[in-house]
């Protein structure tokens, strides 16, 4: 005897070879939302135990419809004989004809335990009970808020708004600062001798004028400096400048803060690829994704190249290379490795992140040897590739087919321009 089990928003439902319905097991009302949350979880729940245990026996076999492995259901009885198959024709007959088999089963007729004769009831129903399905519009509704909430109160979340605060306020920070070295530069050009940023704007927004940076921080200068060669201005001038120093000082001193915060979030959340990237690069690549789970999911091939889209999709157009490193050019191990070594060092770090991730995800455990490991493969190829390799024929006939198809685009476009000229003449 062949049974056939599938799941509905209310619960397990079974049915025999002839798809009539062999048994079912219902929810409780005030568990339905929590309930669909589990299945959609890949969660195991009583209620489908109990259907398959009532079922199951020597002879039978149980084709159950669900995303969940077959593996889950080991330690039931009769396990051999049970099969997961997705869709099953169970799952296509409720779907086919649901609203009759929700009044068989007394979910839609506030009548569950008597059910005996069913055309009576869906007779009696000839307009559909309109309670019961706006019930189960609530029922959905529940689902998706509850939904909407627990993505809301993911970790990473809060981890991507401020890795993309960071990259806002460099942006902002760079024009800013570019803009009152202009206005500054009038009143003060010494001060522009000051390469860094951040001690250009400290200086302007602790200090009252260019007489006190000369006279308190003349360690700052390259050159000696006993009075300025910039315009005078009126005070409330040199007022408004300072609030304006002041402002992008804030702004300097928010973004160290959010740097330290981003450090301490992924500290919680992906303690692994902090490690292995650093706080601020492994920020971006979850912001990249859009969540630590997807990042998880993806093969490390697809992670090297995270950041290259673009280069990718030329490759895909014009045939040129595709790229060996997106994001994870950032990376001080990518980035300073030989031109040579980079495309072989950006692959095992796109290998090592995977590992990082997956472990931070579905296990949380730490694990500093995934770093360890990491450089000291880098090391390898570094000492194993100390020169490049030579060209082989077939890079050089790649080459040499650029080099044919630039030459006959230089050519077209010669004869295309004495064409024009020759028909203007004409």
């Amino acid at each position: 005897m062949e049974y056939y089990i599938t799941q509905f928003i209310a619960g397990f439902i079974a049915f025999d070879e002839d798809l009539k319905i062999a048994n079912y097991k219902l929810f409780d009302d005030e568990n339905i939302v929590s309930n669909n949350l589990k299945i959609e979880n890949k969660e195991l729940l009583e209620e489908e135990i109990e259907l398959i245990n009532e079922l199951s026996s020597d002879d039978s076999t149980i084709i159950i419809e669900t995303r969940k492995r077959r593996s889950q259901y080991k330690e039931l009885d009769n396990y051999e004989n049970i099969i997961v198959e997705t869709p099953n024709k169970g799952g296509e007959h409720l779907r086919n004809n649901l609203e009759s088999i929700l009044l068989e089963i007394g979910f839609l007729n506030d009548d569950k335990e008597n059910i005996d004769d069913v055309e009576e009831n869906i007779s009696n129903l000839e307009e559909p009970n309109q309670e019961k399905y706006s019930e189960i519009t609530k029922i959905y509704e529940d689902i998706a808020s509850l939904k909407v909430k627990e993505s809301s109160q993911e970790e990473d979340k809060l981890l991507i708004q401020a890795i993309n605060t960071v990259d806002d306020l460099d942006e902002s920070i760079s024009k800013l600062v570019e803009r009152i070295r202009d206005w500054y530069t009038i009143y003060f050009p010494e001060m522009d001798t000051i390469g860094s940023n951040e001690t250009y704007i400290k200086l302007i927004a602790e200090s009252e004028n260019r007489e006190d940076i000369i006279k308190n921080h003349k360690e700052h200068f390259d050159i000696d400096l006993d009075f300025s060669t910039g315009a005078d201005i009126e005070e409330y001038d040199l007022i408004m400048v300072k609030s304006f120093a002041e402002s992008i000082y804030s702004l300097q001193r928010s973004r160290k803060d959010l740097e330290k915060y981003i450090d301490t979030k992924m500290e919680e959340i992906a303690p692994n690829l902090r490690d292995l990237l650093g706080p601020t690069l492994g920020a971006k690549l979850i912001a990249h994704i859009g969540s630590i789970k997807r990042l998880a999911t993806y093969p490390a091939s697809t992670v090297q190249i995270m950041g290259a889209e673009k280069a990718i999709f030329r490759h895909l157009k014009t045939g040129e290379r595709p790229p060996k490193h997106g994001l994870i050019f950032q990376h001080p191990s990518v980035r300073g490795a030989k031109w040579w070594n980079r495309g072989k060092v950006a692959r095992n770090l796109a290998l090592k992140i995977t590992l990082a991730v997956r472990k931070d995800v579905f296990s949380g455990e730490y694990d500093p040897k995934i770093a360890e490991d990491y450089l000291k493969k880098v090391e390898e190829i570094e000492k194993e590739n100390p020169f490049p390799k030579k060209t082989s024929s077939r890079r050089k006939s790649e080459r040499q087919m650029e080099k044919d198809k630039k030459s006959k685009k230089y050519k077209g476009n010669k004869k295309n321009k004495k064409n024009k000229k020759r028909k203007k003449r004409k």
